[in-house]
């Protein structure tokens, strides 16, 4: 069973950097840090909510996240999702053929996990985790409180729902059209998927983990901290999901687009 979304992967070039963004200029608390990997990474455990943030850097020229860091740049890199048997999962996704990276569950940073193969989301990236311990982390005590939603771009937005309910039983909550983009909203837990796409087929294996969104408290403060430390970050103005919402351009926030939503005045 899929519980919720249990971290968002960030490449980064520089871990001390994205420690002093997400860590210091945010107030999330580092929970785990690892100093290099069989992977030919540096990787830091950030949580916020019942989620986390796993920033990884390349330690090696040639390793696979160097390589991925060389063609597209740092920023979001995949998503993982948090089962409560990852053996299970992964048992039930070999059987219905789905593509893996790892057909057997491996031990990694944030758990024992299994990677999809890109082309399970027309290039998105994605796994499953069963982190060694399942007692979620401790939620950060600054602005943030937990992750609101992810946003997925994707060629087929019907068609990655369709397997996310095939693969996972994650059922589609809504599906709207605006301008030239479709929407689709999945909450496999918590945090809010948001598959973004043209209303047409787009090009295959153009997918990619685009956006990440916070819930936070005080944004007047947040932002006006932020503001003061030298960095990219807009003025909070009313978001069209109600609330306000501001956001630190990528350049700021190691090529992240994120942004930071207040409900205090719209609760949800």
């Amino acid at each position: 069973m899929i519980l919720d979304i249990h971290h968002v992967g960030i490449a980064v070039r520089s871990l001390d950097a994205a420690c002093a963004f997400y860590g210091d200029a945010l107030g999330l608390p580092i929970v785990k840090k690892d100093a290099a990997s069989a992977q030919g990474t540096r990787s830091a455990l950030l949580a916020v909510g019942r989620s986390y943030l796993e920033l990884l850097e390349p330690c090696e020229g040639e390793s696979p996240l160097a390589r991925y860091i060389a063609e597209r740049g740092e920023g979001l890199h995949h998503v993982a999702l948090w089962s409560d048997n990852v053996d299970s999962q992964v048992a039930a996704l070999r059987a219905m053929g789905a593509p893996l990276l790892d057909p057997e569950p491996q031990r990694g940073f944030t758990g024992r996990l299994s990677r999809l193969a890109p082309e399970a989301l027309d290039g998105a990236l994605m796994e499953v985790v069963q982190p060694l311990e399942l007692d979620g982390g401790p939620v950060a005590e600054g602005h943030l409180k937990r992750i609101d939603h992810v946003v997925l771009h994707l060629p087929d937005v019907e068609g990655a729902c369709r397997r996310l309910q095939e693969y996972f039983g994650m059922a589609t909550k809504r599906t709207i059209e605006r301008g030239p983009r479709r929407f689709a909203f999945l909450r496999p837990g918590d945090v809010i998927l948001e598959l973004v796409g043209p209303p047409e087929r787009g090009e295959p294996g153009t997918g990619r983990v685009a956006g990440l969104a916070f819930e936070v408290k005080g944004i007047d403060q947040l932002a006006a901290s932020l503001s003061s430390k030298g960095l990219p970050a807009g003025r909070p103005h009313p978001a069209l999901q109600g609330g306000r919402i501001f956001s630190v351009h990528a350049s700021g926030s190691c090529g992240v687009p994120v942004a930071f939503i207040d409900f205090s005045d719209n609760p949800r």
